[in-house]
Order: C-alpha cells, then structure tokens, then sequence
C-alpha cells in the first residue's frame, strides 16, 4: 500500500492540451514516479487519432489505470489529457474512458466539463453513464492522498446530479444505471427534495444521506419501499431524526416482516432505552438468533443515539472529500461503525463489507484487519498485507503461512515472520516466493542474520538483490531510477528503505516475538537452501538462454552448460535458476529477475 505523504506544494500551471499528450512531457513529470511516467508516454504515444480505442490501445490504458491509480492524483495537470479525451469529436469509448480519467482529478473545472456530459440528453449513454459515475465518485479508496474533492466541484457535481434526476423522475422511471449508486454519495437539500416527492422510486438511492423533512416523508411512507431495500431505509430514518423516529417507526410494527419489526425494535432501544427491552424480548421468544440480537440491544444501550452502519457509511462515501490530516482518524471510526454490529449480525449486503475494507487500509491498522477478516474472510484480498502483519505480530506462523500463500504475496508473508522473530519459517516461505521482489529479498537478508548466519545476509545484499523496476529501455541495476525516486520522495515502502540502506536497516526492522507465539520451523534446510542458493554452482541446475545469440557462440555455451552438468530449459519455466542474456529487450530481461532467474555472468564472458 502506498503510504501517506505529500509531496510539496506546487502551482499547477496551465498546460497545452497538445503537450499534455505526448511522450515526451508525460517523461518529465517530477510528481510521478519512473515507471508510471514510463507507462504513461507509452500510452499517449499509442493513443487514436481517429476513432479506434482497443485491442492492444484499450489494453495498455487499463494496465495503466491500474498502475498509477495512487499516484495520478498527485499531477493535476494530467486532468488536461481527460479534457481531450472527452471532447464530443472522438469514439464512445475514449470518451467514456476520458471520463473514467478525470474522477483521479475533481476539480471545479472537471465538474463543469463532466456536469455537460452528463445532463446532455444526446450524449451517447455508455459516456453519459461514466460521466454520472465520475460526479458522484467521492470515495478516496487507492487513490493518492493529494485527491481532494473541493466544496465546488461538490456543489457543481450535486447540481448537475439534481438536474439529472429531476428529468428522470418526470418520466417515472429511473432509465439510467448508474444514477441511483452516484446518488448514494450526495448530501444536499436539493436531491432530498427529489427523493421526497417519489421515495419509493429512489429507493435505491437512499442510503446514508438524508434532511429531516425527506426522514419524515421516509417514515410515513415506509410501505412503499420496496423490501429489499427497507432495512437500509429504516436505519437512515432513525439516524436523521433521532428520538423523533421512535414512535412513528414503531407504529407501524404490525405491517412490517419480522426482520423489520425486530430493526424497528432495535432501533427503538438506540433512541429510547430500556423501555422498549419489553417488547423486543416478546418478539426474540423462542426465536433462534436471540441471544445475539440482546447482544445488539446491549450495545445500542451503551452506545445511545448511534446508528453505527450510517455513521460509517457518511464517512465511507466521502472520504475523498475529507481533509487529508482529518482522514486517518475518520476512517479508522468508519472501520469500527462498519464493523460494530457484525458482531451480531452479518451485512445483508457485501459491499458494506467492501466499504469497512477501505476504511481499514485508510486507518492502516492491522488489528481492524483482523476484525474485518474475521468476520468476512472474503475481504483478506483488500486488507492482505495488513492481516499479515497481524498474524505475525501475534505469532501466529500457521494461519500466516496459509494466509499469505491464499493471497500470493509469499514475500509479504516471509518478511513479516522474519521481522516477528520465525526466521527459519520466514526463509521457507520464501523458497515459495514467485517473483523475486525487494520484500522477498529483505526477508531473506534480515532472516539469515536472524539464523546465525550474518555471512549469508551479506551475501545477499551484494548478489541477490532483486531487479529494479522496469522504468525504460534501458538495463539498470537495483536500486534503479524508480526506487530512488521512492526513497527519495519518502514513498518506499520498509523493505525497499532498508534494502538501499544497507544490512543495519535490514537488522533495525526486527521486533521480538511475542511470548505465545508459535514454534519457528524445526528444520535448518531453508537456511542451507539460502545458501546453495547463493554457492552459483552449475552442477544439477537449469539454465536458460535468453534472446537472440550467434550460432557459434549458442553451440559453445550450450557446450559448456552441458560440461559443467546443468540442464538447458527453452524457456523461463518455474524454478529456472539461471539465465545468459542475449540481444533480448530490457523489459525481457528484467521480468526473468523479477522471477528470481539470476544471471551466469562468468559463464557469458568465458
């Protein structure tokens, strides 16, 4: 995860939308790092002229979405390529994207340019539907921490919001998908007006947003919702008006589900204590989750006037319009109101579930982790690498190993055990590493100091280093243009500082293992697996010639590969333990280290 620093204030000037579309300026944007300025000039030097956005074009921009999400933020001037892209001259499809482009940029200025998409009835509607995304996307998520969505572009965005939903509930149908989520993020006078005239319609709008008068109008008329939306609504009513709900709501007890009826009594119990225990304890009679709902009553009891999931939701939807410095200590409450009544209860929707996740990285606390995961396991992929930390902390290497090889991220998992005190279990998850990453190779370093064997620490840092990121054409060594940039702007990660640092680092990031922690592995045959690892004797091992190379000089080290009893493979399969590079691309090159292939250089220049 992207940690949260700022870069320094600058001024965002003006720039030519000409310019802001070719390689060469994406190459000297300062705020980014290499490798996203790298992918970035690859896709402006492949973006259409004409109409045509796929294939390989659509493929390199989703790749770079996906890259640069949390940095983008921290260059506006980038929404000026979004401006392009959503001109009406060019394809549905890279206007559409355009406007994917400009939600990493809230501004006045995009609110404006996406408000005119959005409520022109002739935009085509797959672009009409993005650009009504783009002004209700007020959620940070992974998103760079500079992402600020200013009081007018929030203004600017809930009228045009207004607008749009005026026009479609003229027609008494709701045509547009993405309106009713979009919606879910507004707080305005305007849209709660446009929700009381036809609640039932915008039922899936309502949410965590409401005015006191649309609360009452919710209250009086909450038959019309329809039922699978009816819970959520009656929480959004009591948490608007408060005590004023409590005897509306209950009036209606006797037309509602039993599931209904029993939040209608809970709710009841938040506002107005233990004089409505009573009558939920003749509801909970011979029920089968009773004790788990007097569970809820008592937290209701000792929390009074708290409707927890909308409190959380009221932040989990705006968090981008949040001021950075407030943003931790939000999300971290968030968290605990998304997480408060599963204790109870599951979410009868999942992306509550989602929600909390956000909320958990923003906080970054690995205990909330563990709280999430425990009650949605699902979630491990969202909160990963702070589960992890938690295990290890607690010293639970059995869960840890199982959880980091569920996730993929073995080099988080090894290096979390090696700075938890399970060294041995640390380098035999290592083994099962996939790509050879700076945490992979911390995790052996700190790992083998913390075995004994300082010697073979030492060995790693000065022939195991992993590769650096690929950043250009060229070939660098570790630690390349990209992870200097990190460092340098204060965005490396643990693993990657004490890496560049050198082994004091690496050995400062050790903690002691907790006194209940389980058992390290009993075998020392991952230490000695280091080792050979590191001894670069052919004998028994694979190797792979990588590009092009003259056939004489293939002959003679196929020749010598077979002398010295290695085996050669064709390609870069799992487990290959040695490469000879040829005329091969850099990026080719770069991606056979990543996958831990280390180069036979000696064997090159023989």
């Amino acid at each position: 995860m992207v940690g949260e620093f700022r870069y320094p204030d600058r001024v965002a000037q003006p720039v030519s939308p000409g310019v802001a579309r070719t390689p060469a300026w994406a190459r000297t944007l300062e705020a980014l790092p290499p490798v996203v300025r790298w992918r970035l000039a690859e896709v402006l030097g492949a973006l259409p002229t004409g109409n045509a956005f796929d294939g390989r074009v659509r493929e390199r921009f989703d790749q770079l979405m996906a890259l640069a999400e949390p940095w983008l933020g921290a260059e506006p001037a980038l929404a000026e390529l979004g401006y392009w892209m959503i001109e009406p001259r060019h394809a549905e499809e890279l206007r559409r994207q355009g406007c994917r482009w400009l939600a990493r940029f809230p501004s006045a200025e995009t609110a404006r340019r996406v408000a005119a998409i959005a409520v022109d009835a002739a935009t085509p509607r797959p672009v009409r539907e993005e650009a009504i995304r783009t002004l209700g996307d007020r959620e940070l998520r992974a998103r760079h921490p500079a992402t600020v969505w200013p009081a007018e572009a929030v203004q600017l965005a809930d009228d045009a919001l207004v607008r749009i939903a005026t026009a479609e509930a003229a027609t008494g149908r709701i045509a547009s998908e993405a309106l009713p989520q979009a919606l879910r993020h507004v707080a305005s006078d305007g849209i709660a007006a446009v929700f009381a005239r036809a609640p039932a319609l915008w039922a899936e709008a309502l949410e965590c947003f409401a005015s006191p008068p649309l609360a009452r109008v919710l209250a009086v008329s909450i038959d019309d919702i329809p039922p699978q939306h009816r819970l959520r609504v009656l929480r959004l009513v009591a948490a608007t008006l408060g005590d004023e709900a409590v005897p509306v709501l209950v009036a209606r007890l006797a037309r509602m589900a039993s599931a209904e009826q029993l939040e209608i009594l809970l709710l009841a119990i938040a506002f107005g204590g233990e004089a409505h225990l009573g009558r939920l304890e003749d509801a909970l009679r011979g029920g089968r989750d009773a004790d788990a709902l007097r569970g809820r009553a008592r937290w209701h009891l000792q929390h009074r006037g708290v409707v927890p999931t909308v409190r959380g939701l009221r932040v989990a939807r705006t968090t981008a319009a949040i001021p950075a410095a407030e943003r931790a200590g939000r999300f971290a409450q968030a968290a605990d109101d998304l997480g408060a009544l599963t204790h109870y209860e599951r979410h009868l929707e999942p992306y509550l579930y989602t929600l909390w996740g956000w909320m958990t990285r923003g906080a970054g606390d690995p205990a909330r982790a563990r709280e999430l995961v425990c009650a949605y396991p699902a979630a491990q992929p969202l909160v990963g690498e702070l589960y992890l930390e938690d295990l290890a902390r607690r010293g639970r290497v059995r869960a840890l190993v199982a959880a980091a090889h569920a996730l993929g991220a073995q080099d988080h998992g090894a290096l979390q055990l090696a700075i938890w005190g399970r060294p041995i279990a640390a380098l035999a998850m290592a083994a099962a590493a996939r790509h050879h990453t700076p945490e992979l190779a911390c995790a052996r370093a700190l790992a083998c100091y913390r075995a004994g064997r300082s010697d073979l620490t030492d060995r790693v840092l000065a022939e195991d280093l992993p590769p650096p990121a690929i950043a250009g054409d060229d070939a660098a060594s570790f630690p390349g243009p990209d992870e200097q940039w990190r460092i340098r702007s204060g965005a490396a990660g643990p693993a990657l500082a004490a890496l560049a640092a050198g082994r004091d680092a690496i050995v400062a990031l050790a903690q002691p293992a907790p006194h209940d922690a389980e058992p390290d592995a009993a075998s020392f045959e991952p230490v000695l697996a280091v080792e050979r690892r590191l001894r670069r004797g052919l004998a028994r091992a694979t190797v792979y010639l990588a590009g092009e190379l003259k056939p004489a000089r293939r002959d003679r080290l196929v020749a010598a590969i077979a002398a010295a009893g290695a085996r050669l493979v064709v390609g870069p399969v799992p487990g290959t333990d040695y490469y000879v590079a040829g005329d091969a691309p850099a990026q080719a090159i770069a991606e056979l280290e990543r996958r831990g292939v280390r180069r036979l250089r000696g064997l090159e220049e023989a």
